[in-house]
């Protein structure tokens, strides 16, 4: 008799236990409208240190735009890639006194992808969005989907 409600109970508790459904994520997150801003509301470099920037980086003409990682990279690779051409393959690493972890030169009339390998996750930006401003700022938000956010201005950040 013992046996058999060992065994009633037993069965009774599987029953009742059930095993949690994961949900899936997309390997292949869409970026959304917050993954891009349109701005110039922030703390700018002066001319001078904007003309110096863009000299430095061969980007004087009209066909060249900027690309600032900012925000939040610690170090994990990031592959920038332009037109199918590698311009960056790093550990980026955001100085902690200026915000800033790296400054690419892109060719605004080839798309530009970046990829973080930590998150695996890529976004493009646009030729169309790089032509009509001068600087793409990109921090990287670890709790979205897409873990970057695009900020597009003809203003480059303070750099100090």
């Amino acid at each position: 008799m013992k046996k058999v409600l060992l065994i009633i109970a037993l069965s009774f508790l599987l029953v009742m236990c059930k095993s949690t459904k994961t949900r899936s994520t997309s390997a292949t997150a869409e970026p959304t409208k917050e993954n891009f801003i349109y701005s110039d509301g922030f703390k700018a470099a002066t001319p001078a240190q904007t003309t110096a920037l863009l000299k430095e980086l061969g980007a004087t003409a009209e066909n060249y735009s900027v690309l600032v990682l900012t925000k939040n990279f610690n170090g994990a690779e990031i592959v920038v890639t332009n037109g199918g051409k590698q311009l960056y393959k790093g550990y980026a690493l955001t100085n902690r006194g200026n915000g800033i972890a790296e400054k690419i030169r892109i060719d605004n009339t080839l798309d530009t992808k970046i990829y973080d390998s930590y998150s695996k996750k890529e976004i493009t930006i646009e030729s169309s969005d790089a032509k009509k401003y001068k600087f793409a700022h990109v921090a990287k938000d670890n709790s979205k989907k897409v873990p970057f956010v695009v900020v597009y201005s003809n203003k480059v950040k303070a750099l100090e």
